[in-house]
């Protein structure tokens, strides 16, 4: 018997990093995944290693800059599995940016449409599905530790993360009377495809030095935590962000950590 047998999971970005883990992670704990997002090989992907947990996921192509794909999403999932339970807004991109004077508004409007606007219609499709079926829920959005420093070089990244931060905040007083939770995951500097470029320069052993676990962490320790909060163990947890970060908050914030941003820009997704 898994935790969540029974229960429906969505995770959007979910074709590779920790949507992927994340996803798997919610199948070995016998949920009913649901993979969203727009990458269709990685989706395939995704499925393969979900199928391998004897659950049969369903796929769906959903751009999340369109609330129209959501609310589809959303509704697939109620069709297919007849309820959604958990509901993780994971899917964002951390494209090449400039510096907040450079800053364009084509970069700045993508940025958000995706980081920030498509959580907050994700939460809210999946909360109003919830709330009508009077069960209970979990909703998760993906934050990031850039949600807490701001970096010159990646401003529309921060400033979506950091609005990921107070979605969170706003959704638990939202639907806590509804016995739904809102929380979020602020992960570090995890060993995916978008720090790909980081590991390869010339910040990766200053970033590892600067964590007091020494290293990167890996999309399965995101995906723990995105298990626990969605858990019936975390019930009284809400309105809070976890950051699986090797504890790299928990010091100051250099402005050298702005080269490590640098690989940030070369358009790698979560």
């Amino acid at each position: 018997m898994g935790r969540f047998d029974g229960r429906a999971a969505v995770v959007t970005g979910a074709a590779m990093g920790n949507g992927r883990a994340m996803a798997v992670r919610f199948a070995e704990d016998g949920a009913n995944v649901v993979i969203a997002d727009i990458d269709d090989a990685g989706m395939a992907e995704t499925a393969r290693l979900v199928k391998q947990q004897e659950r049969e996921p369903l796929t769906r192509r959903c751009d999340v800059s369109k609330k129209a794909d959501i609310d589809a999403l959303i509704a697939a999932t109620i069709e297919r599995f007849g309820r959604v339970d958990i509901a993780v807004a994971n899917a964002g991109i951390a494209e090449r940016e400039t510096n907040c004077l450079e800053m364009t508004e084509e970069l700045w409007d993508r940025t958000i449409d995706i980081n920030l606007k498509g959580v907050f219609f994700t939460l809210q499709a999946a909360a109003n599905r919830m709330v009508a079926a009077k069960n209970g829920g979990r909703l998760i959005a993906i934050g990031s530790i850039m949600g807490e420093w701001g970096s010159a070089g990646t401003p529309a990244y921060c400033a979506s993360k950091g609005g990921v931060k107070q979605l969170v905040k706003s959704f638990a007083q939202a639907v806590g009377r509804f016995g739904i939770t809102c929380n979020g995951i602020g992960p570090g500097f995890i060993d995916t495809a978008m720090t790909s470029m980081i590991q390869q320069g010339p910040a990766y052993e200053m970033l590892v030095d600067r964590t007091p676990l020494g290293t990167f962490g890996q999309p399965e320790d995101v995906a723990a935590v995105a298990a626990f909060l969605a858990s019936d163990e975390a019930r009284f947890v809400n309105g809070t962000v976890v950051f699986p970060d090797g504890g790299i908050t928990a010091g100051s914030y250099s402005g050298r950590l702005a080269v490590a941003m640098d690989a940030l820009r070369a358009g790698q997704k979560q």
